[in-house]
Order: C-alpha cells, then sequence, then structure tokens
C-alpha cells in the first residue's frame, strides 16, 4: 500500500523556520505597501490590498512570543478570511511523507503549532493557521 505523502511550505519569520500546509497557501506577496489600521494589538500591522480587496496581515511574532519582523513578504491564506501572514523569508516548498510528520497533543502544542518535522536536521515547527485566523478576527472586532 502506497503511503500519501504532503507538501509544506517552509519559511522564516524572524530568526526561525516554521511551515504550512502548501493547500493552505493562496499566493506569496512581496513589497506590497500596507495600510495602518488605529486601535488593533501589535500582532495585527494592518491591512494591504489584494487585486481591490483588503486582506489584514498578522506577524505571528508577537503572538509566538518575539519581536516583531520588518519584513515586506506575506503568505496569503487560503480560505474566505482574507488574512496573510508575514514572514521573513521563502525557504522552500519540500514534500514528506505522513508517516515522519509528527503531530502534538493540544496541550503541548499551545494553539498556534499543530506538530513538526525534520527537515534538512532541523525540527519545523508546523504553525495552524486556522489559529492566527480566528486571533485576527477578535483583535480587529
Amino acid at each position: 500500500e502506497e503511503e500519501n505523502s504532503q507538501t509544506w511550505l517552509v519559511f522564516v519569520a524572524g530568526n526561525k523556520k516554521y511551515s504550512l500546509l502548501s493547500s493552505s497557501v493562496q499566493e506569496i506577496l512581496r513589497n506590497v505597501p500596507i495600510f495602518p489600521l488605529p486601535f488593533v494589538p501589535n500582532y495585527i500591522d494592518g491591512v494591504l490590498n489584494r487585486y481591490g480587496e483588503p486582506y489584514a496581515v498578522i506577524d505571528p511574532l508577537p503572538l509566538l512570543g518575539e519581536q516583531p519582523q520588518s519584513s515586506k513578504l506575506f503568505i496569503v491564506l487560503q480560505g474566505k478570511e482574507q488574512v496573510c501572514l508575514k514572514i521573513t523569508e521563502v525557504v522552500e516548498f519540500f514534500t514528506i511523507l505522513e508517516s515522519e510528520l509528527k503531530y502534538f497533543s493540544n496541550s503541548e502544542a499551545g494553539k498556534y503549532y499543530v506538530g513538526s518535522f525534520s527537515f534538512k536536521n532541523e525540527e519545523i515547527l508546523i504553525l495552524n493557521p486556522q489559529a492566527f485566523i480566528e486571533v485576527a478576527e477578535k483583535g480587529v472586532e
């Protein structure tokens, strides 16, 4: 029986590598102006204009206990919520077998991580894009 594989986007945010399932990524944008919003938490940078539609820009690092990024690179997340994550650098798309993924239990992961995998002798954390979307929706309300 053939084992399923999955493709992941490995990227850098700040100075750490993270990943997202490639099917949760709609597009990667660079050097798009951000329009600040008043009275929002520090993890929401504002909105950017993507084909005439506003997309909320979330910097995941303040939510993960790190310093905010000054990058102009964004991952547009798949879905109707119109959210993108600010990142520092794209590393590569990487395909691995499902058996090589390590999923966390809810207690050990916190809400922002779902698991990890080994990539070039480094453990890469898998981000939970839905957790960032939910936090952004609460922050903008």
